[in-house]
């Protein structure tokens, strides 16, 4: 058998963004109507290094393949002239269960992925009037949340804070909009939050969100991290989920379940919010972990367009 094997510069030729906005939408709403085999998640932690992987499946009921994804984000590889994030899809016959291409995306369709999701379910949830932005994080995650949200609803300003100043700086200037330097309290006081980190503990107490009419939350996506404080959901008129089993598992809404200030039955899939909109009233919270079904869809597509 041989294997073909897509590289990177490949993959942008047909991965545009309304490609993988179509592919993650249509996947959470799979998902959410139970039309997806999504497996529990493989993750490797490495700590002496401030590194982990996932390993992660799916398949969307009527696809013609499916996949499996391999995700690395180590942290520190900028001090080796190293990508923080990088990883692979393996794309398979959903017929044969034959192989079909490896996807070395070198992290990319991940990082689309996650960026898609989170702009689709935070244009969802936060009110139409909204155009100031708070983003905790100054990562290619962080930038990528803001330019995909941008692009399905007009951004006026956006509030950046991160632990170096240096990173804060880079970031703003990055982005093309009026993007400054924020405390902490000014970013998570913001209309609209968006936190986008490997943090493993709240990044501000639950008061420094009281100005948030949304947030969304998609770094916590391994046992033992945690952004946002598990009192905030205390006061959350809606969450919103990717996948229950996994948020309970893993994310933040899991750590306010824990913590006791929330009740684990409460959260609505972010597919049902995707196909029927919501009735805005109060605090709403995203907690997003990420999905194998999405990435599956992802690559699906990807690789279809690569052969129509």
């Amino acid at each position: 058998m041989t294997l073909s094997t897509v590289d990177l510069t490949r993959i942008r030729e047909v991965a545009s963004r309304e490609l993988v906005f179509t592919a993650v939408r249509d996947a959470l709403v799979a998902h959410a109507e139970g039309r997806t085999q999504l497996p529990p998640p493989i993750a490797l932690v490495f700590p002496a290094v401030e590194g982990d992987c996932h390993v992660k499946a799916g398949h969307v009921t009527g696809s013609p393949y499916f996949g499996v994804k391999v995700a690395a984000g180590f942290y520190r590889n900028a001090e080796r002239g190293l990508p923080s994030n990088s990883g692979l899809i393996l794309v398979l016959d959903a017929a044969t269960g034959v192989p079909a291409a490896v996807l070395a995306d070198e992290g990319r369709l991940t990082a689309w992925r996650t960026a898609a999701a989170g702009a689709l379910v935070t244009h969802a949830l936060t009110p139409p009037g909204v155009d100031e932005v708070g983003v905790l994080g100054t990562g290619l995650q962080a930038r990528l949340q803001v330019e995909w949200l941008h692009a399905l609803r007009p951004l006026s300003r956006v509030r950046v804070w991160g632990r170096r100043p240096e990173a804060v700086r880079e970031l703003c200037a990055e982005l093309d909009l009026d993007a400054r330097p924020a405390t902490v309290e000014e970013a998570a006081g913001s209309p609209c939050v968006i936190t986008a980190t490997p943090s493993t503990s709240p990044l501000a107490p639950a008061s420094a969100f009281a100005g948030a009419q949304h947030v969304t939350g998609i770094g916590t996506d391994l046992p033992g991290k945690g952004e946002l404080p598990p009192e905030l959901f205390a006061r959350a008129r809606l969450v919103v989920t990717d996948d229950h089993a996994q948020c309970l598992d893993h994310g933040d809404f899991g750590n306010a379940v824990r913590a006791g200030v929330t009740g684990p039955g409460i959260d609505v899939a972010a597919g049902v919010v995707l196909r029927d909109g919501v009735a805005r009233s109060g605090l709403s919270i995203a907690d997003l972990t990420g999905v194998g079904v999405a990435d599956a869809a992802v690559a699906s597509a990807v690789f279809t367009a690569l052969n129509s």
